[in-house]
């Protein structure tokens, strides 16, 4: 083989191979800390599998841009800090593009732009980047060298595939969802619209604003009319807990709750 073409080779399956393995730290951090507040296993991942792809392009930037201000700490903190955060931009504006919908949501942090970013998070991410580089790093780089040295380019074709199926598959659910969440949105929007004007007192309109799931349950039939959602996309309706779909106004929880509602019927129904 040609000694050229054998070091691109290395170059490129030691890139994905840092790529696959920050995204699934990432994933390890991110899905670790939201179970732990919601005292639940959550994958908090976009993608089904055990990766998100933020964090791989993201420290696969820092080592591959920053590696001259490696030993300069304080230009490594601040370099690291507003290239992730302009990664972190830049994915929140795309994927509100593409999908009608914001991931998440920054507005009630101080300091923030757009709700996209914020200070704060910005200077937060730049200390855990100098934690990875300095800490993490060399044990990843010694687990990737492993695979490389045992694998080569079969490792990262293998992944490869792997994500790019994972991507192909959520991303068809992702499109799909607009259009079914905004059906059943309406329809819950227009259940909680018959219940307040059912109801006679202020007090009873607030417990009707709350019992339209309830009213779903005496009477199923009504679900019959709402389209289902599928595993991937009720998923992601859980899994961010500040998404916010452009189609319909109605909160993803509750959408979330009646999707699941109709499974249930449909599945006692069978």
């Amino acid at each position: 083989m040609n000694p050229n073409t054998l070091v691109i080779e290395q170059q490129f399956t030691l890139w994905v191979l840092y790529f696959f393995a920050y995204a699934f730290v990432g994933w390890l951090w991110e899905s670790g800390y939201v179970s732990v507040t919601k005292r639940r296993w959550v994958n908090s991942g976009f993608l089904i599998g055990p990766v998100i792809p933020v964090y791989g392009f993201s420290i696969t930037a820092v080592l591959a841009l920053l590696r001259p201000v490696e030993g300069n700490l304080l230009l490594l903190y601040l370099g690291s800090a507003v290239l992730i955060t302009l990664i972190e931009y830049v994915t929140s504006w795309l994927m509100e593009k593409l999908f009608h919908a914001r991931w998440w949501d920054y507005h009630n942090v101080p300091l923030n732009f757009q709700g996209r970013v914020a200070l704060p998070i910005s200077a937060f991410w730049g200390l855990g980047v100098v934690f990875v580089v300095k800490v993490v790093h060399p044990v990843v780089a010694r687990f990737v060298t492993h695979l490389d040295v045992k694998y080569g380019i079969f490792a990262a074709i293998v992944m490869l595939a792997l994500f790019m199926f994972d991507f192909g598959f959520t991303l068809a659910n992702v499109l799909a969802m607009g259009a079914a969440t905004k059906r059943i949105g309406d329809a819950i929007d227009e259940k909680k619209g018959e219940l307040r004007a059912a109801a006679d007192t202020a007090a009873a309109k607030l417990e009707q604003e709350h019992g339209w799931l309830e009213d779903y349950r005496k009477h199923q039939g009504d679900l019959a009319k709402l389209p289902s959602l599928s595993w991937v996309q009720r998923r992601l309706l859980r899994a961010f807990p500040h998404l916010q779909l452009h189609d319909t106004k109605t909160a993803p929880k509750d959408i979330a709750d009646l999707a699941d509602l109709l499974r249930r019927w449909r599945k006692q129904a069978k």
